[in-house]
Formats: C-alpha cells, structure tokens, sequence
C-alpha cells in the first residue's frame, strides 16, 4: 500500500475534511432578525421560548428550559433538584470537566465509577459506590454511545436517586425507543460548536418531564424569581419576574443562540442525525472484523448510537508501536483522529487541589476499564457534512497504517 506518509511517502488523502459545524442557508438569514429589532434578549424576543417548545417536543418531553451554555445547563439541574453540600453524586471518571465542576460547585462530592467496554458508566460498579450521602447518578452517554440505562434505573430506583443524563456528546441517541435525555429524570446538553445541534459558539439545555424541576430550573436561571404559580404570571404581567424568593443565576439564553438553533433543530432529522448514522454504521461495517479491532462504537436496536464521533478500541498489544504513533500516523494519512477524551479526569490537578483544600480527596480512586480504554482508544469523526468518500479515506488510512504497525 506504499511507504507511510509518516516516513516521507504519499498520503491517502491530500484534501482536508469539511469543516464542523456547518449552517443551512436559512440560518444565515434568520440570525439577523435578532439584530435588525434589537430584540436580543430572552425577555425581549420570541425565539427562546420557541426553541424551548421545539426541543421539548423534538424530545417528546414535556419541558425544556435553556442555557447559555453547558455548565449552565448542569449547574441548574443539580441545585433544582436539591444537591448540596456533603452529599455524593455518582459519576463516570471517563467524562468532561462541567458535570463534574457543577458537582462541586453545588458543594456535592462527585464518586467515580468504572465504565464498561462501551465507554459508559459500568452499572455493577454504581451500586458498588452506593452510600447513605449518594443522592444522584449521573450518566454520560460519551461519544454518541447510549449507556445501557435500564440496569442503571433499576438501581436508581432501588435506592431512591435521581439519575442525570448528560447528553453533551449523545443528541438524539435511543434507547429502547426513548431518546436520550428522557430515559432519566433530568437530560441535559451541551449545544456549543463541536456537538450536534449547535446554537452559535456555545449553548446548554435542560430536557425533563417533572414539572416542579423545570420550574426551579426556569426560576434559577434568571436570579431565583418567584415561580409558585407557575409561569401565567410571567407571561400575563411580566413585571412579576422581579419577586424574588430565591438566590439564583443569569444562565439565559440570547435570542440570536436560539434561533440558530432553532434552524439548525429543523435539518436534525433530514439531514444531522441520518448523515451521522451512515458515515459511524459505514466504519463499523468496513472495520469490525479487522484483526486489530476489540471493540467497535456500540449501535444496536436496544441501544441506537447518535454518532459525534466513533471510537475503536484497538488490539495493542498486536501493535509494533505505540498507539501515540499509530494515530500520528493515520493523521499524517490526511485524516483527522482522536484518542479517548478524559478518561481519568479524576488524575486533572484542578480537581486533585480542590478536593485535596476540602479533604475530600481519595487517593485509591481506581477505574481500571476507563484507564485500559483510554490506551487503546482511537476515534474517529462522524460530522454530518462527511460523506462516504471520507469515511472511505478514513478505512484506506487504517488500513494502509495498521498493515506497516502490526505484528505478523
């Protein structure tokens, strides 16, 4: 197949990959009605409280609140479901950093389970780090991955604890035909410009079917105002939102956010989520029985994979090379790749200090599949404007990689 482009020779692909994200034509337009009558607030416009409607039922849920970002999103959820400090959320160490800040910025202490083969929290190991603090479960459906859940609220339910769904990486994932983000009690989602749905550079939403959390929720978001009757007497006379009965946050979204995601929500079906589909099946199919792959992204009819991205996890210790080299080599192929994201965030010094300023910190903490994952973990992009020629460059470079580095 030719000398590496690595060591000099000619690389499979010399035209680089579309870029993500990528804005239908009536995005372009729509985003500059916000601008044109100035109406660019959440209480100054019509779009937020659209979009909010359109993502609850895109969800086949009840509510939705927005927020100006992924933290937001997380931050809320917690404080309105009443976690605080001394108590315990459980988590998978193989995450990004929101979740688990919002976790300590509530006063919580987040407890790090294991994952599974697929990426996900591993549910045996949840009911191991069940104690008398634990009040959530928070569950990340990493990659596009939906994490076997039925297991998981089992055990939720059990032990009287809310389960969490973070969604950031998992839009439109299904699960015995619930979508992502409403198997649990509260989903919620990162809308920033690397995810699926993309509401401008940064974005957050909060997906729940309990009425008294979506209000806490609404409530929270725009400084504590008084939600005791509802929201009636919010829209009847809106002077109202200024009584306050509690301590609260601006974590609204803006207008021009929620229209562009408002356009975007509308090619999630037609053209987002499909594309997605067919490029991360398209690598499965072409890679599953190739002699260097364990595992491929998990994509079955219980658990329906959205696909932001699709990690394989690799056979090392058939490798000649490290696997830091075999992706610098399927880079230098001209496709782009990833390894595993955050495996062991638990090991992020951030974390260590500020657990260590409370003694909270425990030096033990041991997550032996996410670290294992983490090792042979390659992933592989799904955006919605790859076509199939690009995922066939994608199998070309594994291919031409995988036949130089394997052992014979």
């Amino acid at each position: 197949m030719g000398k590496l482009a690595i060591d000099g020779g000619q690389p499979v692909n010399v035209e680089p990959f579309p870029a993500w994200p990528s804005f239908s034509e009536k995005t372009f337009k729509m985003v500059q009605e916000p601008l044109k009558t100035r109406k660019l607030n959440y209480w100054s416009g019509e779009y937020g409280q659209q979009f909010e409607k359109e993502l609850a039922r895109w969800h086949k849920s009840d509510y939705c609140v927005t927020t100006v970002n992924e933290y937001g999103a997380f931050h809320l959820a917690l404080v309105s479901a009443g976690i605080g400090k001394g108590q315990e959320v459980i988590c998978p160490s193989y995450t990004y950093f929101p979740p688990l800040f919002a976790i300590l910025n509530t006063g919580a202490i987040p407890v790090f389970a294991d994952t599974d083969f697929s990426h996900t929290i591993d549910p045996q190991d949840i009911e191991r780090k069940i104690t008398d603090r634990t009040k959530a479960v928070l569950v990340v459906h990493l990659y596009g991955t939906v994490a076997d859940m039925e297991p998981i609220i089992k055990i939720a339910r059990k032990y009287n604890l809310l389960v969490i769904e973070d969604c950031t990486e998992c839009f439109g994932g299904v699960y015995k035909g619930k979508i992502t983000g409403t198997i649990g009690d509260i989903g919620c989602f990162n809308l920033c410009h690397t995810k699926h749905l993309v509401t401008g550079g940064e974005g957050g939403a909060i997906i729940t079917n309990n009425k008294e959390i979506y209000l806490k929720c609404f409530s929270l978001r725009d400084y504590g105002f008084n939600t005791s009757n509802g929201l009636d007497m919010i829209t009847q006379e809106q002077e109202l939102i200024y009584i306050h009965d509690k301590i609260g946050f601006n974590y609204r979204m803006t207008e021009i956010q929620s229209v562009i995601g408002l356009c975007e929500l509308e090619r999630m079906n037609i053209w987002n989520l499909p594309n997605r589909k067919r490029n991360g099946r398209f690598l499965i199919e072409a890679l599953k029985n190739h002699p260097l792959v364990l595992h491929t992204p998990v994509d079955t009819e219980v658990r329906q994979n959205s696909f932001w991205w699709a990690p394989f996890v690799l056979d090392i210790d058939r490798l000649k090379v490290p696997m830091k080299q075999f992706r610098k080599a399927m880079e230098a192929e001209g496709v782009p790749v990833y390894g595993a994201l955050w495996p062991e965030l638990y090991k992020e010094k951030a974390f260590i200090d500020y657990m260590k300023t409370r003694n909270i910190y425990k030096p033990d903490i041991e997550c032996k599949t996410a670290r294992w994952l983490s090792e042979r973990t390659i992933s592989l992009f799904t955006h919605a404007v790859y076509e199939i020629k690009h995922m066939e460059k994608y199998i070309a470079a594994f291919h031409k990689v995988s036949q130089e580095y394997m052992k014979h």
